[in-house]
This record gives structure tokens, sequence and C-alpha cells, in this order.
């Protein structure tokens, strides 16, 4: 069974952007190697994708999927301002991304143009999480839930804010 993290939407409704902005964007993301990336999981493998390790945890044991992530670079740390975990209304484990106010419009133009799709979340080079977007997420914040305990929550906004200051 895949593992399915939902975004949950946070904040109010954000432009999208131009797209001769996205454009530029996506030359300025090509040329240096971004911390964290988050780019597009797909179902099979073209030549424009990686074969990329994302570990799940399940009752019985750990194991791992093996999902085929694009290569092109969707939005990077450049695109955000702070991560942090944090707890929903079940008490389950969340984090809270903040973007910048550009990143939060890329989200959002992200996410309007790839629900039901897998977005892949990289740090360091490592697959992280590859939740299925639900709904567009707009408004410059987003949340992100699964299946980690409150301390990997913890580690991972860490290693998201990490990236931020690289």
């Amino acid at each position: 069974m895949k593992k399915i993290i939902q975004f949950t939407v946070v904040g109010l409704a954000a432009a999208a952007l131009a797209s001769g902005c996205m454009a530029s964007r996506q030359q300025r993301v090509d040329t240096a190697r971004p911390v964290f990336q988050m780019r597009l999981a797909l179902d099979t493998p073209s030549a424009d994708t990686e074969p990329m390790t994302l570990p799940t945890k399940n009752k019985d044991n750990t194991h791992s999927d093996v999902l085929n992530v694009q290569k092109t670079v969707l939005l990077d740390q450049t695109a955000l301002q702070s991560a942090k975990s944090s707890t929903d209304a079940l008490g389950q484990a969340v984090i809270e991304i903040n973007f910048t106010v550009d990143g939060g419009k890329r989200f959002a133009e992200v996410t309007r143009q790839n629900i039901h799709k897998r977005l892949a979340i990289i740090i360091d080079g490592q697959l992280y999480e590859a939740p299925v977007i639900q709904a567009e997420i707009s408004g410059g914040k987003a949340q992100i839930s699964g299946s980690f305990s409150k301390q990997e929550a913890r580690e991972l906004a860490a290693k998201i804010n990490g990236s931020l200051r690289k």
C-alpha cells in the first residue's frame, strides 16, 4: 500500500505567476543544486525521471518504495521562508511550511496544475515524502501531514530550515 499524505490548504488564495516569471525561475533553479526540492513523482520511468527510494513505515515493519521522480525542480529552498513541526486537531504530527510571496504563488500554481499527482519532497538529495496533491494550495502556507512521528516531524522541519541557511 502506497503511503499517501495529504496537503492541507492553509491561508488565503494567491495569484498564479505569469508564464514569463516561471521561465526565468526555472532557469535560476537549474543553475544551482538546491538543498530542498519539490518535484513530481510519476508512475512510470522515463528519460526525465530518476529512481528514488521512499522509506515507508507501517505497523509491522519498515520497507521502501521506489518512485520515478522527475529531474525538473518545481520549487527549491529559495521559495521557502520557514518550516516548523506542530500537531493537527487530531494530535498527529504535521509540518507547517511558510513560503515567500513568490514561492507561495509558484506553489499554488504547481498544486493547481498537478492535482492527484505525487509531489516529491527532497532534502540533501534524499526523498523524504511524496504526498498526493488533493487540491490547489494557495495563501503562502501549507501543511504536510503523514505517518511520521512527532520526532520525525521535528527533524524534517529542522532539515528544511537548515537548507534555508545554506
